[in-house]
C-alpha cells in the first residue's frame, strides 16, 4: 500500500470518527457514558493525527510521549471538571 493510500485511509477514518461523534451528540442523552464516549473518540483522533500526520511515530520519542500525554490528560481533565461542575 502506498503512503498516499494509507494517509487517505487514516483521513477517512478521522472523518468517520467525526461523523460518529456528531451522531452521538445528536442522538444520545447527556450523561457520563456519552461524555466518556465522546472524549474517547477525541483521544483516538488525536493519537491518529499525532502518529500519522505529525510524523512523530519513531523519530522524536520525547515529543511523541508529550503529545500522547496531552491527548490522554486533556480529555481526562475535561471529564473530571465536567463531572464536578455539573453537580
Amino acid at each position: 500500500m502506498s503512503a498516499e493510500t494509507f494517509a487517505t485511509r487514516i483521513w477517512l477514518l478521522l472523518v468517520g470518527l467525526t461523523l460518529l461523534s456528531v451522531a452521538l451528540a445528536d442522538s444520545a442523552a447527556p450523561g457520563a457514558l456519552t461524555a466518556l464516549a465522546a472524549l474517547g473518540i477525541v483521544g483516538v483522533k488525536g493519537a491518529l493525527v499525532i502518529r500519522h500526520f505529525m510524523e512523530l511515530d519513531g523519530r522524536f520519542p520525547r515529543l511523541r510521549r508529550l503529545m500522547n500525554g496531552y491527548v490522554v490528560l486533556v480529555p481526562a481533565l475535561l471529564f473530571v471538571l465536567g463531572s464536578v461542575l455539573a453537580r
